[in-house]
């Protein structure tokens, strides 16, 4: 990458076709939906929503991830003090982050360049937030990755539970303990987040805004969200 687009934000993809490569700069990948495999020094797994790795500069790492996957990438010359030790690469990504990278997949294609600076500043700051460590159980990762791939989808007890390779009851307490939340409230917070990102940042009507995290009837959408958010949809809605 030329030196001159340094620091930028993108939304990518990969395939499922392993890669390696090296870059002289520091690169993030944060999963918005799915995850990604992949291979550093001090890492060798899958990072998924709620986690972000940081590729130190000049170090080969290999990757790869489903199609259908989006990332948000941060290429930087710089990263908060804490990231530059590579002995732990993972770090989490709290709500806050994570609304961010919702705003950022819908409107990153609209930014002006003083407006990239501005998002790319805030990108930094919260950053300089997140803890490093993965907090996440390795096979509640493509759970989420499920989850997150389809929110229109009526996503079932049982078959979380098989994707995760855990009975029922296990997997409960293991994916409480991974997302601080049971899979039920975790499912709502991520519509409900979802839809308020569209709402906030495009013109989506609303019906489709609901069809789009699972909702066949807007007035159980709208419902839903006043009780989430304590204002309706229309609230929200961009003008």
């Amino acid at each position: 990458m030329p030196e001159h687009t340094i620091p930028s934000l993108s939304i990518r993809s990969y395939t499922k076709t392993m890669h390696s490569h090296s870059h002289e700069y520091y690169q993030l990948v944060l999963p918005i939906n799915g995850h990604i495999e992949i291979g550093l020094d001090n890492f060798d797994g899958k990072v998924g929503v709620g986690e972000g790795v940081c590729i130190a500069p000049n170090e080969v790492h290999t990757f790869r991830a489903n199609e259908l996957c989006k990332f948000v990438v941060a290429d930087l010359h710089h990263v908060p003090d804490g990231f530059k030790d590579n002995l732990q690469p993972i770090f989490q990504v709290n709500a806050p982050f994570q609304a961010f990278l919702n705003f950022v997949d819908i409107q990153l294609n609209h930014f002006t360049d003083d407006a990239r600076h501005e998002v790319i500043a805030l990108f930094y700051a919260l950053l300089s937030t997140s803890q490093k460590g993965a907090n996440t159980d390795k096979r509640i990762v493509p759970v989420l990755s499920h989850i997150h791939q389809d929110l229109t989808h009526k996503h079932d007890l049982k078959t979380l539970a098989d994707i995760a390779c855990m009975g029922e009851t296990q997997f409960k307490v293991r994916f409480k303990q991974t997302t601080g939340l049971s899979l039920r409230n975790y499912l709502v917070k991520t519509k409900m987040e979802k839809a308020k990102a569209l709402l906030s940042n495009t013109d989506t009507p609303i019906l489709t805004v609901a069809l789009s995290v699972g909702y066949d009837d807007v007035t159980s959408f709208t419902r839903r969200f006043k009780a989430y958010f304590g204002q309706p949809p229309g609230y929200y809605k961009r003008s």
